[in-house]
């Protein structure tokens, strides 16, 4: 059980004591100015700041966080490293996903690639009642992937492979999300650490070919019960012009690590 912790604990430190770094450096910076200046900076936050900071969560990518964590974890019980293997891939792995890392790259992202305008339509389309709810299904589905249900799921799927219309919207909704090319650009970049510290671990053959599987798997257990013509819906939304461009700055992002 420690073991499995350790990973998790050491990275949520590590982004604590940015935060503690951060913070330290932005009371340095006031003590500087004049205490009146200062307070009224304090009173006034940039509003660009706090929209982008509100479609980073809304956007639910802040999860790469916790996927690089969760492989990097996965290999580790695997391969029962010791502690102080785990504490080397810590290091390497938080200056790209500590989760206060992430998110700051996330919104140089969204402010680089895109405009106000973009960035308004681009939080309207993600506070929409149709992506919430689409949201809340991936939440549940990610909730119930270690339960019964979920895994009898998979199997009657597998046993009795959908096909057709069915198929390709599900393919189109991946597509469009990006939602397999995200998890392979996270994999790309956790990989190679696990590499430089485990000396005789090599990633899975064709592991590109497993995730993409598993996605799909995945967004047919969440959209279980979701009807083609809404599917469709969803899918135009993720298509959007603005969206569009914050998803791929964010893979390109992530793969140039």
């Amino acid at each position: 059980m420690l073991r499995s912790l350790s990973l998790l604990a050491a990275l949520a430190a590590l982004s604590v004591q940015v935060q503690a770094i951060e913070t330290t450096d932005l009371q340095v910076q006031s003590a500087t100015v004049g205490g009146e200046d200062s307070a009224i900076a304090e009173a006034q936050p940039d509003p660009e700041l706090l929209q982008a900071e509100n479609i980073v969560r809304i956007s639910g990518l802040t999860g790469l966080s916790e996927q690089a964590r969760n492989i990097a974890q996965q290999v580790l019980n695997e391969q029962a490293a010791p502690i102080g293997q785990q504490f080397d891939v810590v290091d390497r792995l938080a200056s790209q996903w500590a989760p206060t890392v992430l998110q700051q790259n996330l919104i140089s992202v969204l402010t680089a690639k895109l405009n106000k305008t973009q960035r308004d339509r681009l939080e309207q389309t993600l506070d929409s009642n149709t992506l919430k709810d689409v949201r809340s299904k991936e939440l549940q589905a990610i909730a119930q992937q270690s339960g019964p249900a979920y895994n009898s799921y998979i199997q009657r799927l597998r046993a009795n492979p959908v096909g057709g219309a069915r198929l390709e919207l599900i393919r189109k909704l991946d597509q469009a999300m990006q939602f397999s090319a995200l998890l392979k650009a996270t994999r790309e970049q956790v990989y190679p650490q696990l590499e430089a510290v485990i000396s005789d671990w090599k990633p899975p053959q064709d592991w590109q070919a497993g995730l993409e599987q598993d996605v799909l798997e995945f967004l047919f257990y969440v959209h279980r019960s979701t009807p083609n013509n809404d599917l469709e819906r969803i899918i135009q939304l993720y298509t959007r012009p603005e969206m569009q461009l914050w998803l791929s700055g964010v893979r390109k992002q992530l793969a140039a690590g």
